[in-house]
């Protein structure tokens, strides 16, 4: 059978790195079908249209008014026309063959279970000292483990790049990150983004981990790509603090809480989290450290000490 495939990227006043992205498709070993492009910004136009559609790519352009990765990533599943739908964010760039290691995934004999595939970012920062010491913290209190593309009982998650042990092989994961997956369209019949609760950051966790309850979702490490981390609009460190605090918060209590004394899981990873952040603001007295603490104390006191049931994020 021969799948379909679609490209969504949602952009935000990027236009080189979004095209150097773009170059990256064309260089693909297998060829998208189509391409969509979601602009939150203001391109001058559309990068490389018409070399993508001289070589037989569909490609979609659609200006949004207002900003939001989650609205973006469903008005892209909405103009789809692919079987599967590939998520980029518009500053990575691909590894030649990424397309193709990922639908040899979707191709294989266990394929009708699957809903979803992600790759590898190749460029993850190696963990420095302070780093290693705070995950060695972390442990014990359910705020990391050793798994990766694993959700622990705490409600914390365990990312990519984020330990020592990267996944070598194929494997089955709790949840995909957001610039680096796939997903069969059939699972947007009744999955969808979180736009009011995730509206910027934590988003394809949430959808990803609630498309694993019905669906396998595999990480393979033979399709890489580069992540450049492009600065605009990254939130400053209070606001990154800020923002994962009531991610964690909100991802707990909507997924995976099942009874009243698991918050005690999270109130102790919080509390540990909390803890790790103080280490490293004083081994490390930077002031982004610093600033990233106080913004995991402001949403504290919020959830904790006001009950304020879901905070601004």
């Amino acid at each position: 059978m021969r799948y379909k495939t679609s490209i969504i990227i949602p952009t935000y006043n990027r236009p080189d790195d979004l095209t150097n992205c773009i170059e990256s498709i064309l260089k693909q070993t297998q060829l998208p079908d189509e391409l969509i492009v979601v602009d939150d910004g203001n391109l001058p136009e559309p990068p490389l249209k018409a070399r993508c559609e001289q070589i037989g790519i569909s490609y979609i352009y659609f200006k949004k008014d207002k900003p939001g990765s989650s609205a973006s990533r469903n008005k892209g599943i909405e103009l789809s026309t692919g079987d599967i739908v590939f998520f980029l964010d518009d500053d990575v760039v691909l590894f030649p063959d990424y397309i193709e290691q990922i639908m040899n995934i979707y191709t294989t004999a266990d394929s009708e279970a699957i809903g979803g595939v992600g790759g590898a970012i190749a460029n993850h920062k190696a963990l420095g000292a302070v780093q290693k010491l705070r995950k060695i913290l972390e442990i014990p209190f359910m705020v990391a483990g050793i798994k990766e593309g694993r959700v622990l009982p705490s409600g914390f998650c365990n990312g990519y790049g984020t330990t020592p042990f990267k996944i070598a092989k194929i494997t089955e994961v709790d949840f995909l990150s957001g610039g680096v997956s796939s997903f069969k369209k059939e699972v947007f019949s009744s999955f969808s983004f979180d736009p009011l609760n995730f509206p910027f950051t934590g988003e394809d966790m949430d959808f990803s981990y609630r498309v694993s309850k019905k669906y396998k979702l595999i990480f393979t490490p033979y399709a890489k790509l580069y992540h450049y981390e492009a600065p605009k609009m990254r939130p400053n460190a209070y606001r990154q603090g800020y923002m994962f605090a009531v991610f964690t918060y909100r991802f707990f209590k909507m997924n995976v809480k099942k009874t009243p004394h698991e918050w005690l899981f999270f109130y102790y990873a919080f509390f540990g989290y909390i803890l790790s952040r103080v280490i490293i603001s004083i081994a490390s007295p930077k002031r982004q450290n610093v600033e990233r603490l106080k913004g995991v104390l402001g949403a504290f006191y919020k959830i904790i000490i006001r009950k304020a049931d879901m905070p601004e994020s």
